[in-house]
């Protein structure tokens, strides 16, 4: 099966896509406009250190910071790198910044990375929260996008 034909969403079997990602250069700023320019917010800033990272398969201790806001059935999220390697910082480097992800929640993330990488979709960044507070795990498809419009598969 080729995943750059198919409707991951239905492979996969995801739900209907929950969040949006912007990379942004610097988080307070740029949550500051939107909400006083274009009304989007009230955003909350919670301080999420996780319990285990990888990149590119490889433990790492990058760290980004995020801010969150409603839009409607959406989550906003604005991510700012502040310690590399991770994939925020990544895209910022070599698009700027921009949308980065659209993300899915679901109960359970290891069967759906399970099947994704069953299709040849690697896992570029992982990254899972402390404790039992997190009612459900995000997984999302930046690469995807990406690769499939610009045609660059090099990662």
């Amino acid at each position: 099966m080729n995943p750059d034909n198919e409707n991951l969403k239905q492979v996969l079997g995801l739900p209907h896509p929950s969040q949006i990602c912007m990379v942004v250069k610097d988080l307070r700023k740029t949550a500051d406009y939107y909400q006083n320019v274009l009304g989007i917010g009230p955003f909350v800033f919670p301080e999420i250190h996780y319990d285990s990272i990888t990149y590119c398969g490889q433990a790492a201790h990058g760290y980004w910071e995020m801010a969150f806001a409603r839009m409607g059935a959406f989550e906003l999220e604005l991510s700012c790198s502040v310690r590399s390697p991770n994939i925020y910082e990544d895209f910022l480097n070599q698009h700027g910044e921009g949308l980065h992800h659209i993300g899915f929640d679901i109960p359970q993330l290891d069967p759906i990375i399970t099947r994704a990488e069953s299709l040849g979709i690697r896992v570029l960044m992982s990254a899972r929260p402390p404790g039992p507070d997190f009612p459900c795990h995000r997984i999302l498809f930046p690469q995807v996008h990406y690769e499939q419009i610009s045609g660059n598969r090099n990662r």
